[in-house]
């Protein structure tokens, strides 16, 4: 993966405030996730910290990175190192550049380093695929507010046969809500699991509403009236596939699961594609059919979409690059045996 830095944080902004009333919106025209997400990108942070210190004590990495300077000073130094990071001035860090894994103390008001160390690779390899993570949480934060942008512009209408893959939304929501919260890590990784098999069905009953009626909406055999029915459960139908994914990829980066995340992330990335840019005789997208089905819409559905696409393939190339690095750096090492 490409040269990144991340910051560990102290451990009072890693605490999950379940009566925050932001977590439990049931507004329904729009669930804003982003809360989730911000708690899941925090607990990335947590185990990335809690995996370093259980290879290395704070003061051993203080010790080590003051001992950059002359060795007089390096006890004084590492005291006045002490202070500064208990009183939240100074945080520790994780940088990765030229192939090489650092830890770093950086100053959090100049956002300069102040010392740095290479990190062995037993503590490298205990942090696995943490670090390049956390390192994607600010494009995952992306995607997922054009996400939120997309299903913002959604016109949302609750139809009574389709209520019971709606309700698998908010099943889910609470299941990763709890997860997250829990401080018992099997408890966690159990309720955060569930979560993620109620949300897969609910996808999968959605995407499959979604492509049945896609297919009637651009049907040139479709009359005008039951094309404005079918308009109005695709935008609904939209908006809970959209939120659900969000979910996934939010419990997904709670456990560490890299490879299920990206899994997630293309499947989704393919169903938008092959569904939603689907065109009809007349060369019209979907997403365009959407855009254009109601007097006085936005009509962005289609950009919208558009951009969100070409995030998550960004995303995606990244993604494939790292896994052929690795592929090659194993045969390099293979052949040396």
């Amino acid at each position: 993966m490409e040269d990144f830095e991340i910051d560990l944080p102290k451990e009072t902004s890693l605490l999950v405030n379940v009566t925050d009333k932001n977590l439990y919106n049931y507004d329904f025209s729009s669930y804003s996730l982003l809360p989730l997400q911000k708690i899941a990108s925090k607990s990335i942070t947590a185990k990335i910290k809690d995996s370093l210190f259980s290879n290395i004590s704070q003061i051993s990495l203080i010790e080590k990175l003051s001992n950059q300077k002359e060795t007089e000073y390096v006890a004084r130094i590492s005291n006045f190192a002490k202070d500064k990071i208990n009183s939240g001035e100074w945080s520790f860090g994780i940088r990765k550049e030229t192939g090489e894994t650092y830890a770093v103390i950086k100053d959090n008001l100049s956002g300069k380093n102040k010392s740095f160390v290479t990190l062995d690779k037993r503590i490298i390899k205990d942090l696995g695929v943490l670090p390049e993570l956390s390192a994607i949480q600010g494009q995952l934060a992306s995607i997922s507010e054009q996400i939120e942008g997309l299903n913002q512009i959604i016109q949302r209408v609750e139809k009574g046969q389709y209520n019971d893959r709606y309700a698998g939304f908010f099943s889910a929501r609470q299941l990763v809500v709890e997860g997250l919260a829990s401080e018992n890590e099997s408890n966690k990784r159990e309720l955060l699991i569930s979560a993620i098999k109620i949300a897969n069905e609910t996808i999968s009953k959605l995407m499959i509403s979604i492509h049945e009626d896609s297919a009637l909406l651009i049907d040139s055999k479709t009359k005008s009236k039951d094309a404005r029915r079918i308009d109005n459960l695709l935008q609904t139908s939209l908006g809970y596939l959209n939120s659900t994914v969000q979910l996934n990829l939010i419990a997904y980066t709670a456990l560490g699961e890299k490879q299920a995340l990206f899994a997630t992330m293309t499947n989704y990335h393919s169903f938008i594609e092959q569904v939603l840019m689907n065109k009809n005789e007349n060369g019209k997208t979907v997403a365009w059919l959407l855009d254009n089905a109601h007097m006085g819409d936005d009509g962005r559905i289609q950009e919208l979409t558009n951009a969100m696409s070409a995030n998550i393939e960004v995303l995606l190339a990244t993604y494939n690059k790292e896994r052929v690095d690795v592929i090659e750096n194993e045969k390099i090492e293979n052949k040396d045996l």
